[in-house]
C-alpha cells in the first residue's frame, strides 16, 4: 500500500421587516375553527361585548387601525419587546404577554417580526401568540396560519395548538389535523402531545395508543414521563409498557431509568426483570444497566454478563458500554480493547461513527489504535472514515486511511472518497488526483472520481479510467460509468458499450439492470486485481 498524499491546499471544499399579523374578520377567507375549544377555555377578554376590543365581530378580533397604529408607535411597548429580546426568558415573556390586550398583542407581534431573525425572536413571538390564544383563539389561529414567518415550520401555529391543549387537548388535536398533510401538521400535532403530556401524560399516551395513525414522534412524551417518574417511578414504568411504538418505548425507558436508578436501583432492576414481555424486558434491563454504568461501569457490565437471556445480555452490555464511553472515553476504550469480548466489540463497532463526533483526528487515532487487529477493528475504522467523508472532512479521512492495511473495506472507502470529493469540489479533487503517486490507492480514488464525473462528462470519465493499469479495477470503474451514462443518454451509452471488448453480454445486461433502478444507485463494487 502506498499512502495517499495530503496536500492541504486542495482541501478547501467549498428579514422580516414590514411583516404584520393579519387578524381576520368573520367575512374573511377563513372559517372560525375553535368553537369547541373556546367553550372549554378560561374566561377570555372577548367573553362579553363590553370586554371585546374595538372591531370584534362574532368573537373574532379585527385589527383596529387607529389603536394598532398607536400601540406600534408606543415607545413603552416597543421598548418592552426589545428588553424581552435582550435576555429572552420564557417565564418573563409569558408573564409580560399575559398583561397585554388583544390589540397590543397584535402590535407587539408586528414589532417583533420586524426585528432581526433569531431564536429569541421566534420564541418571544410564540409566547405572544399563546397569550392571544387565551383572549381569542380563532383570531390567533387564523393570523398564525397566514404569518409570513411561519408558512412552513408550524412553530407558531404549534404554540397556539399547544396552549389550547392545556384545557381541551382532543379539540386541539382535531384542529391540528385540519391542516394539510405535511411537515407543518406533524409539528403542530407533536406540539399538542408534548404540552398534553406535561398536564396528563397518562391520558396523552392512552389517546395515542387508541389512534396509532397520528404522526406523533417518539420524543414528545419524554418531559411528561420524566416529571411523573420523579415522584411515581413505578407508575411511569408501567405506563411506558403500554406504548406501542418501539422507538418511543425505548427512549422512554432510557429517560425513566436515568432517574429511577439514582433513587432506587434495586427496585428499578427488579421491575425491569419482572416484565412478562421478553422484548420489553431486554429494553428495560438494558436501559437500567446503561444508567448504572454512568456511576459504576464495571459493576454494571458484570451484572449485564450475568443475564441468562442472550438478547437482554447483548442489549445491556451495549448500552452500559456506550454510556461509559460517553463519560470516560479512554477508560471505556481500554476496557473494550483488553476485555477479549469479541461479540461486544463487534456489536458496538458500528457506533463509533457518532461516538467519535467532536474528537480530534489525533484523539480518534489514539483510541482506535488500542483495538486488536481483526474484522471488528476494520469495521470501526470504516464507519469512522465513512462519516468523515460524508461530512466533507477529506483530509481527516485520508489520515485514517493511511494507517489501515489493505482490505476490501479500505478499497471501498478510498473509492468513496474520490467520488464524494468530486461531488463536493470537482476542481480540487482533480488537482489532488494529479499529485497522487502511482499506486492502487490512486487508481481506487480515480474510479470513484470517474463515477461522479460521468454524470456530466462521460468521455472525460473514461479518459481517467483508461489511466488505471489494473484491468480488473478498470473494468469495474467502467461499469459504473456505463450506469451513469445510460441514465443520462441511453443512445450514446449503448453505442459506447457495443464497442467495449472488456464487456461480456452478461456485463452489459448487468449495467442496464443497474441503470434501470430508480435513484442514483451504483454497483460500486470496485475490485482490485493486482495491488501495486
Amino acid at each position: 500500500m502506498k499512502n495517499l498524499a495530503l496536500p492541504l491546499v486542495f482541501l478547501f471544499v467549498g428579514g422580516a421587516a414590514g411583516y404584520g399579523v393579519r387578524a381576520l374578520s368573520e367575512g374573511g377567507a377563513r372559517k372560525p375553527l375553535l368553537t369547541e375549544i373556546r367553550g372549554a377555555a378560561n374566561q377570555t377578554a372577548d367573553a362579553s361585548p363590553s370586554a371585546r376590543p374595538s372591531g370584534a365581530v362574532n368573537g373574532s378580533v379585527v385589527a383596529d387601525t387607529a389603536s394598532t397604529r398607536a400601540a406600534i408607535t408606543s415607545v413603552p411597548l416597543a421598548d418592552q419587546m426589545k428588553e424581552l429580546l435582550v435576555d429572552c426568558d420564557l417565564k418573563s415573556a409569558r408573564k409580560a404577554a399575559a398583561k397585554l390586550s388583544a390589540g397590543d398583542l397584535q402590535a407587539a407581534l408586528a414589532l417583533v417580526a420586524a426585528m432581526p431573525k433569531s431564536t429569541e425572536r421566534d420564541a418571544l413571538r410564540a409566547q405572544l401568540y399563546r397569550a392571544w390564544t387565551a383572549l381569542n383563539p380563532n383570531a390567533a389561529w387564523n393570523a398564525a396560519l397566514d404569518d409570513p414567518l411561519d408558512m412552513e415550520s408550524g412553530y407558531l401555529v404549534g404554540s397556539i395548538a399547544a396552549e389550547l391543549a392545556k384545557t381541551n387537548p382532543t379539540a386541539a388535536i382535531d384542529l391540528a389535523q385540519s391542516l394539510d398533510m405535511g411537515a407543518r401538521r406533524t409539528t403542530v400535532v407533536n406540539a399538542v402531545f408534548r404540552e398534553w403530556s406535561t398536564v396528563d401524560v397518562t391520558a396523552a399516551v392512552a389517546y395515542t395508543n387508541a389512534h396509532p395513525d397520528l404522526p406523533v414522534d417518539f420524543y414528545v412524551f419524554q418531559q411528561g414521563l420524566a416529571k411523573l417518574a420523579e415522584s411515581r417511578p413505578l407508575q411511569a414504568a408501567n405506563l411506558i409498557t403500554t406504548l406501542k411504538d418501539e422507538r418511543t418505548r425505548d427512549g422512554s425507558f432510557q429517560s425513566l431509568m436515568r432517574s429511577w436508578m439514582a433513587i432506587d436501583s434495586g427496585a428499578a432492576l427488579h421491575w425491569a426483570e419482572s416484565i412478562s414481555n421478553p422484548t420489553m424486558t431486554h429494553e428495560a434491563v438494558a436501559a437500567a444497566i446503561g444508567a448504572w454504568a454512568k456511576s459504576d461501569p464495571n459493576a454494571a457490565l458484570n451484572y449485564a454478563r450475568s443475564s441468562p437471556d442472550p438478547e437482554t445480555r447483548t442489549a445491556a452490555l451495549q448500552d452500559a458500554w456506550k454510556n461509559w464511553f460517553r463519560k470516560s472515553p479512554a477508560a471505556a476504550t481500554a476496557y473494550l480493547a483488553s476485555s477479549g469480548d469479541a461479540m461486544l466489540l463487534e456489536n458496538v463497532s458500528a457506533s463509533f461513527s457518532y461516538l467519535f463526533d467532536g474528537f480530534t483526528t489525533k484523539e480518534r487515532t489514539a483510541l482506535m489504535a488500542q483495538f486488536p487487529e481483526g474484522t471488528a477493528k476494520q469495521r470501526i475504522y470504516s464507519t469512522v472514515v465513512d462519516t468523515q467523508i460524508r461530512k466533507g472532512q477529506f483530509n481527516q479521512a485520508l489520515e485514517l486511511l493511511n494507517t489501515l492495511p489493505d482490505s476490501t473495506t479500505r478499497d471501498r472507502n478510498v473509492a468513496q472518497l474520490g467520488e464524494q470529493w468530486a461531488k463536493s469540489d470537482l476542481k480540487a479533487a482533480t488537482a489532488w488526483l494529479k499529485l497522487q503517486p502511482d499506486s492502487t490507492d490512486r487508481d481506487l480514488a480515480v474510479a470513484g472520481y470517474a463515477a461522479t464525473l460521468a454524470r456530466t462528462d462521460p468521455m472525460g470519465a473514461l479518459e481517467w479510467t483508461n489511466s488505471i493499469p489494473d484491468p480488473t479495477l478498470r473494468q469495474s470503474a467502467m461499469k459504473n460509468i456505463g450506469v451513469r451514462w445510460l441514465k443520462a443518454d441511453a443512445a450514446k451509452a449503448e453505442a459506447w458499450m457495443s464497442g467495449v471488448r472488456e464487456f461480456s453480454e452478461s456485463d452489459k445486461r448487468f449495467i442496464r439492470s443497474m441503470a434501470a433502478i430508480r435513484g442514483d444507485f451504483l454497483p460500486s463494487s470496485v475490485t482490485v486485481g493486482t495491488r501495486r
